[in-house]
């Protein structure tokens, strides 16, 4: 199912389907939230399911997806790699252009004009709600960051490991005092 999916995808591509058959034979697992697995890259740069051992897997963790609203660059090292770093790396970066063209999906069903007017409503109707609920979601973050403490903020988790170092020093220091005590003769 995974492989249809992204294939879909991948026949409105042909940029991105040019750049994964240049990994052709090679076999991938990836693994979403609720879909993952094991999928052999074909010459022409689209997906097959396979039962060969995966030379590199690529876990998508839910995570990913949370972070991805708010900082794009800090969802990234939610991705874990395992295996040929280099192949995942590369296929994840290929999916990561991959963009469904909603319009062309529905043009299928109900006409061009039709489509792209259903597409356009959409975008004016659930991108309020979107923008509002991200923003909300930010707020959120920061009144539990700052306000009521449930989360830790830069300055404060610094703080703390200074002092946890400095801690550290001081029983050492500790020690040594202790230690040349005790050998003293009396």
């Amino acid at each position: 199912m995974l492989a249809r999916l992204i294939n879909r995808l991948l026949a409105n591509d042909a940029a991105t389907a040019a750049e994964l058959a240049r990994h052709a034979g090679r076999v991938l697992r990836l693994s979403f939230p609720a879909l993952s697995d094991t999928l052999v890259i074909t010459a022409q740069g689209h997906f097959a399911e396979t039962r060969s051992p995966a030379e590199a897997t690529l876990e998508v963790p839910l995570a990913f997806f949370i972070a991805f609203v708010f900082d794009r660059h800090s969802a990234q090292r939610q991705l874990h790699l395992e295996g040929d770093a280099e192949l995942a790396a590369s296929v994840g970066r290929a999916l990561g252009g991959l963009r469904w063209d909603l319009a062309e999906e529905l043009s299928q069903l109900v006409g061009d004009v039709a489509a792209n007017r259903l597409v356009w409503l959409a975008g004016r109707i659930g991108g309020i709600p979107g923008a509002i609920g991200a923003r909300m979601a930010q707020h959120l973050v920061e009144y539990w960051r700052d306000e009521a403490a449930l989360l830790a903020n830069a300055a404060g988790v610094n703080r703390y490991c200074t002092e946890v170092d400095r801690l550290r020093d001081d029983v050492a220091r500790l020690e040594k005092r202790i230690d040349l005590l005790t050998k003293k003769p009396s």
